[in-house]
């Protein structure tokens, strides 16, 4: 064996330890049935108030041959099997059962691992009282080929200063659906080459961003 191959086996092999210990290794190279390839954290994007909490739930797509041995579909509430930590414990806390409690303003990631599969989404907390006073669309001057696709998002900013990324209270708007549709979800097509604005609006307030079509 060349000596190359051997430096790279002492380095697997002391790292193996490490690897079984942390349950990363099998999780990663040898799934079965009820290993969790794929997570999705529910719901996503929340804003609550100050002293309020908020369920989070972790849902698991399994590996093997599309099932776990419980019998499920492929997918399944791995909630209890996931490590939850919240980016800011200053702002909002997290138990291992997913419960998210919020302390002071701001807005923090909730992360989720589950056999070291990971996954992410944004909690705010942020005063039940305060108004949306502003939205803002990004990608700034974005641009699409057509028929692609361009994925817009929108965020408010709130009287209390938080931000918070707006989902189901936003009404989409294309200037000129000749050249790019957008969807409830803020999926802009390209239709045809040319220029379009669009808008994001919720109750008074409203933003928006020119959408280029190539």
């Amino acid at each position: 064996m060349n000596h190359r191959l051997l430096n790279i086996l002492k380095v697997v092999l002391s790292a193996l330890p490490l690897l079984i210990l942390t349950g990363c290794f099998c999780g990663q190279f040898f799934r079965g049935s009820d290993d969790v390839v794929a997570l999705t954290i529910s719901p996503t994007n929340t804003r609550i108030p100050p002293g309020a909490t908020q369920k989070f739930t972790a849902t698991g797509t399994f590996g093997g041959n599309g099932s776990n041995t419980n019998g499920n579909d492929g997918t399944g509430d791995v909630t209890l099997r996931t490590t939850w930590t919240s980016s800011d414990s200053a702002i909002a806390s997290i138990d291992n059962t997913g419960l998210a409690k919020a302390v002071g303003l701001g807005t923090v990631t909730i992360s989720g691992d589950c056999e070291c599969i990971m996954s992410q989404t944004s909690l705010t907390v942020g005063s039940q009282s305060a108004a949306l006073v502003s939205i803002a669309v990004t990608p700034a001057n974005a641009t699409v080929q057509v028929p692609l696709t361009q994925q817009l998002i929108a965020t408010g900013t709130y009287s209390d200063g938080t931000t918070t990324i707006l989902r189901d209270s936003v009404v989409w708007t294309s200037s000129d659906n000749t050249a790019a549709t957008v969807n409830s979800g803020g999926l802009a097509t390209g239709v045809h080459a040319g220029n379009t604005t669009i808008s994001a609006t919720s109750g008074g307030a409203s933003g928006n961003t020119a959408l280029a079509v190539h």
